[in-house]
């Protein structure tokens, strides 16, 4: 008698994905994260060699924090609206405004310094309030409508000057940004507490969750209960309130404000911070520590150029490029977290598949 024939059990299906080495994924997922802190502490070390007696100096870390500060806070501004797939182009005009508010209202208007800082901030604030009804009430990109609002500040700017700079402010303002404590002007205080401040927000609010989740996927949050349109406006209200703040720092700062616009400058350094730091830590999203690396990369790069003799242009340059070669960097993160979260949805799919045979 003959043995019955058995089914044979089915061969496993092939993987979908044949990983690569592991050792090589963890390198780049290292680098990837960690590279521009590297960067940071190699600028660092090679110009300290370079020239030990001018960069090497606690009074060259100090003055690069002190006016890096404003930037930094900027960068926070813009980073907001950023995480709701936003953008503001106006922060540095609204910076600008602060600015001129703060000089203006102590020095021709009389008003306490107290007073004058805390009008120069709900302005500010405002400006970012009406960006964002315009960006979702009236349907208008925000690329569009935070451009005409930058044109409209640099007028009001104007306007309220009469054209005329402000060079010398009461000596309570320029206090309240120069006094230094353990070492360190109250401007860096400043910027730690806004940066902590955000930080704090972001990763362990739920506010700071739904944020992110609005920028991911209006769609997706609207379906879960979060109303996108409002987290933008909030998003915009909130990078407003931070350029006013970064305009009374600068305010301290200088002692001083030009009917122009002094922060105009910044927009350019602002974004390439922004943009550079999201490539660091948490590569392909914004993040608060990224930021503050990609400040100070730039701001040693800079100002070890021009110890070494590098001409005036070299700052702005420097800056161009890190823009673009940031934004270029930031879109291939993105696209290194879609491939590795479909590589893992593709080896769970696999392994439910070879647990039910």
């Amino acid at each position: 008698m003959t043995a019955p024939i058995r089914a044979s059990a089915p061969s496993a299906a092939p993987p979908r994905h044949q990983p690569s080495s592991a050792g090589v994924g963890v390198l780049s997922h290292r680098l990837g994260r960690y590279g521009l802190l590297l960067l940071l502490v190699l600028t660092l070390v090679v110009f300290s060699l370079a020239r030990p007696e001018e960069f090497a100096t606690w009074d060259n870390v100090k003055s690069t924090l002190d006016q890096q500060t404003p930037v930094i806070i900027g960068g926070l501004a813009v980073m907001i609206p950023l995480l709701t797939d936003s953008i503001d182009l106006s922060v540095a005009a609204n910076i600008s405004m602060a600015n001129i508010l703060v000089a203006g209202l102590t020095t021709n208007d009389g008003l306490s310094t107290p007073l004058a800082v805390v009008v120069a901030i709900l302005a500010s604030t405002v400006v970012g309030l009406i960006n964002g009804l315009i960006v979702e009430r009236l349907q208008v990109t925000s690329f569009v409508a935070t451009l005409g609002m930058a044109t409209l500040l640099s007028g009001v700017g104007l306007a309220y000057s009469n054209s005329a700079d402000i060079l010398t402010v009461p000596h309570a303002v320029t206090s309240m940004a120069r006094t230094e404590t353990l070492g360190l002007p109250l401007s860096v205080y400043y910027g730690i507490v806004c940066m902590l401040v955000t930080a704090l927000v972001l990763r362990y609010l739920p506010v700071g969750r739904k944020l992110r989740a609005v920028g991911a996927n209006p769609r997706a949050a609207a379906l879960t209960g979060i109303r996108p349109g409002l987290f933008r406006i909030a998003a915009f209200t909130f990078g407003g309130t931070l350029a006013g703040v970064a305009g009374v720092v600068l305010t301290g700062q200088l002692g001083s404000a030009t009917a122009s616009g002094a922060a105009n400058s910044l927009l350019l350094p602002i974004f390439a911070a922004v943009f550079l730091g999201s490539t660091a830590f948490t590569p392909g999203r914004q993040n608060v520590p990224g930021l503050f690396v990609a400040v100070l990369f730039l701001a040693f790069v800079s100002s070890g150029l021009v110890l070494l003799g590098a001409p005036l242009w070299a700052s702005p340059l420097v800056n161009g490029a890190a823009l673009i070669l940031a934004v270029a960097l930031s879109s291939w993160a993105l696209r290194i977290r879609a491939r590795r979260f479909r590589t893992q949805q593709l080896k769970q799919l696999d392994r439910a598949e070879s647990e039910a045979t």
